[in-house]
């Protein structure tokens, strides 16, 4: 487990311990402290912890100073991002036939992108969307699943595209795949026309 914060109390029922884990954002902003993301361009895998007023980014002085490391770190945040993945509830979109076109993940959980480490998302939807499913991250708490398969997402790259521009907290508009090695970035939905190219990338060995 993570070690606990520094100078923070012990968890009673009114305070439980706070949460540590990882949260994805893009490369405009400053993480110090961040994991190998295969194919990823424009999205960075950033270690963060809550505090009194939501949550902020390990700098590396505090990373170095509570000894942590990624081989460390990240069974503690697959932990969270199972947890997580258990209480989402999220919303299914359906064309006139009653098939499932995608599913919207909503939730004020500050590590919701995080849930993309958890095996448990794909097996949540795994009868509606498939085996292998398509997640983009447009902000830190709202994110999109298509079914990998079909060409779905597609059709729906210029709406996505406005939904990112008008973002509080937007993340990228990488495209990730979901499977049985785990999530890695296979394209991007162009800024300028709303296409979503998906391409297969090859997966590092250093990816989490």
């Amino acid at each position: 487990m993570v070690a606990p914060l520094p100078a923070q109390e012990p968890p009673t029922e009114e305070k439980p311990a706070r949460r540590a884990g990882v949260i994805f954002g893009g490369t405009f902003e400053g993480f110090e402290v961040v994991a190998p993301l295969a194919g990823a361009q424009k999205t960075r895998l950033a270690a963060h912890y809550e505090w009194d007023f939501g949550v902020r980014p390990f700098t590396k002085k505090v990373w170095e100073e509570r000894g942590l490391d990624w081989d460390r770190f990240l069974p503690a945040a697959r932990a969270l991002a199972d947890r997580i993945a258990e209480k989402i509830e999220p919303k299914l979109v359906r064309d006139h036939r009653g098939v499932v076109l995608y599913a919207i993940v909503a939730d004020e959980d500050p590590f919701l992108t995080g849930v993309l480490l958890s095996p448990k998302l794909r097996e949540r939807f795994r009868e509606t969307l498939g085996d292998r499913i398509h997640a983009v991250l447009l902000e830190r708490n709202r994110l999109y699943l298509f079914p990998a398969t079909g060409g779905t997402l597609a059709e729906f790259g210029p709406a996505l595209v406005e939904e990112y521009r008008r973002s509080k907290f937007p993340v990228s508009l990488e495209i990730f795949l979901l499977d049985h090695e785990g999530p890695r970035v296979v394209g991007e939905i162009d800024r300028d026309g709303g296409s979503a190219g998906v391409e297969e990338a090859p997966r590092s060995d250093a990816e989490p």
